[in-house]
């Protein structure tokens, strides 16, 4: 079983643990990390997930992963790549975005957003069939889109200002 450390409303981690699936208080959060991967023509690397257990089953996301108790977020988004597409990236080439806050009716989570440019060919991904059922290359507009088909995790519901700050790294 997975066990995520827990922090404060400040992002202050506290000597305490939760196991996945289990419900936070108020003024508890775990962590987890956003990974979006954008190439040189400005198209983002996004999977579609292939679990009817997540958040949003089966829709389109980034690359996407809880923190596990002892992780810092940058080892979670290395750790979470590698798992569900197979491919390695170096520290240095990850650039943190954001950190949001979200809270939830039986949970409470911040969210840590990471960037990474680079050209990856879809071909040499090794794709986690249990986590995900298929990746492609997508802009920012048919991303907008996509959501409001609700093919792709709600971003604006989930954190409003969440889409405003991937575009301003654009």
């Amino acid at each position: 079983m997975e066990r995520f450390d827990l922090y404060n409303k400040l992002g202050v981690k506290l000597n305490k643990t939760i196991n996945r699936g289990d419900m936070t208080l108020e003024n508890e959060y775990y962590k987890v990390v956003h990974l979006w991967i954008k190439n040189f023509k400005n198209q983002y690397l996004i999977q579609q997930r292939n679990k009817s257990t997540d958040l949003f089953p089966y829709q389109w996301a980034p690359t996407a992963g809880a923190c596990i108790s002892g992780e810092q977020p940058i080892e979670s988004v290395i750790r979470e790549v590698k798992e569900e597409i197979g491919y390695s990236f170096y520290l240095s080439e990850l650039k943190f975005l954001h950190r949001f806050f979200v809270e939830r009716k039986h949970y409470n989570f911040i969210i840590e957003m990471f960037i990474v440019n680079k050209d990856i060919n879809l071909k040499d991904l090794v794709l986690d069939y249990n986590e995900v059922k298929d990746v492609k290359y997508s802009s920012f507009n048919d991303i907008m889109t996509m959501i409001e088909n609700n093919e792709f995790w709600d971003f604006k519901t989930i954190a409003p200002k969440y889409m405003d700050i991937l575009e301003r790294d654009e």
